[in-house]
Formats: C-alpha cells, structure tokens, sequence
C-alpha cells in the first residue's frame, strides 16, 4: 500500500505546476511570472529539439552547407563531377564545330557555282535531301544489283537478318562507358546535366517499373519489334507498368546533383541476348 501511494505522489507531483518567476534584484518585485509542470518542462524541451532538428535538416537539405564540412566529399568525387561537365561542354563544341565546317563546306560550294546539299539536323543525326541532290544512273543501277537474290546480294545470308529500329537517343549527353558484355557492362553509361530528361527510344509497352539499391528507379520497355530497352539510376520515373509509350515520350529524369555519381544506364535485349544500343542508335 505505500509503494501505491509513492507511486501516485510522484505521478501527482509531475503535473503540479509550479511558479516559476523573475524577481528584480534591487526592488525584490516580480516582473514575470508562469506557472510550468514538470511535464511541461520536459515536453518544451522536446520541442524545442525538434525544432532546431528541424532547422538543420533543411539547412542540410537545401544549402551547401555539407559541402563547408571536411572530408564530406573526396577530391576524387569533386574531380569526377568536374570531368564529367567538362566533358558535355567539350561534346557541346564539338557540335557547334560540325555545324560550322559544315556551313562553311556548303559556302565554298555555292562560290564554285555548285549546289550544296542541304541536311536537317535532328540531334546527332543528319539526313540529306535527296531531291536536292538526286543518285545518279550509275548508282540506281548498283543499288538494283545490290538487293536483288543472287549469291553476293545485300539481303543474302544464312536467312537471320539484322532487326532494323527506327529510334531515338534516351538522354541528350555523352557515353561516359561502352558496352563490354564480358565485363558485365550489357549496356551503355551516359553522363549529362543533372535532371534531363529520359526518353523512350521507339513506341512501346511499359512492362516494368521498380526500384533497386543497384540501378535506383528503372523502366523497361517491350517494343514491338521484339527488342526490351532498360533504363536505370533514373532520379523519378513518371510512367506506370502497362503504359502505352511512343517514341521521345519521357519516361523520367535522370540523377539530380547530389547523386551524379549514379550515372544514367541504358539497356536494349533481343531474345534473352544483350544488344549494342551504339550499333542501333546514334549517339
């Protein structure tokens, strides 16, 4: 019985409030006063850690501070990240090369008293107008001979022809790594800006969505000629399994800033055997 009544004098005693007051020390007067519990005290401070908890998360979250603190990120880290966008502005120059010998090829052309060829350029891939500058006889004539059924014919062989896609590039950026089956490599890697946008390379069926501690998010995608297109370490996917795509249709984006080390992945499969994605797309 007194171990009951010891037990309710301290749960009496934990919410009694007390006066708690500020006295002035030379008139001896009260100039604030509050009545807190011990309980109150106790919930005050907890609070009061939340919230500096709170304050410093989103420090954390939204500002470099972690990049301030030594030893967070390794020179190596740092040095990646800078080769990386080193390596997409000299991938930008290098573009902005093509297109000027490219102009300054047509304006020698036009001074000799020739016709240039005209192109659109889409990305990496350009395509010539051929009514602009139609083939001549002689080459209709070795492209009859060509893909006709004799022994030496382009479409002859041993009755397995090459799968033909018609496809776009997933990510605008650069192969940081190419396809080595033997090293487990059964893709491609590409560095770009943190956040692009990832594309579906033709139409096709969403027939998976999931995430892993290896590649992150992935989608993958059966396309109608037969061919699987895998797309790993995407930050957010924004398409769900069964989703009916088309071809530059994003499915995601790629690692934001934080995470550039995850670099973007892509896949292509035919028949449980993995492809080149370089031999069928043009990056």
């Amino acid at each position: 019985m007194k171990m009951f009544e010891k037990i309710s004098l301290w749960w009496h005693n934990i919410f009694r409030k007390r006066r708690v007051a500020i006295i002035e020390p030379d008139t001896n007067t009260e100039s604030w006063y509050t009545h807190l519990s011990p309980v109150a005290m106790a919930m005050s401070f907890v609070a009061m850690v939340s919230i500096i908890f709170a304050v410093l998360l989103a420090l954390v979250a939204y500002t470099p501070l972690l990049d301030m603190l030594p030893g967070y990120r390794t020179d190596a880290t740092r040095s990646r990240q800078t080769l990386i966008s080193a390596l997409i502005r000299v991938d930008s120059l290098e573009r902005k090369m093509n297109d000027m010998l490219i102009y300054n090829e047509n304006r020698i052309l036009v001074v000799d008293g020739k016709m240039p060829a005209i192109s659109s350029i889409k990305g990496d891939t350009v395509t010539f107008d051929k009514n602009v500058v139609p083939p001549s006889a002689a080459d209709s004539l070795f492209r009859r001979q060509m893909e006709n059924d004799r022994r030496y014919a382009l479409n002859a062989g041993s009755g397995q022809q090459r799968t033909t896609i018609s496809a776009v590039k997933p990510m605008e950026g650069i192969v940081a790594e190419r396809f080595n089956a033997k090293t487990g490599l059964f893709g491609i890697r590409m560095a770009s800006s943190p956040e692009s946008q990832v594309v579906a390379i033709a139409d096709g069926t969403v027939v998976a969505v999931d995430w892993s501690p290896e590649g992150g998010n992935t989608v993958a995608i059966q396309h109608d000629n037969g061919i699987y297109s895998v797309y790993r370490n995407l930050s957010a996917a924004i398409v769900t399994k069964g989703h009916r795509v088309s071809g530059s249709e994003v499915l995601g984006y790629s690692a934001v800033e934080s995470e550039a080390e995850k670099m973007f992945e892509f896949e292509m499969w035919m028949g449980g055997k993995p492809l080149n994605p370089e031999t069928y797309i043009l990056f």
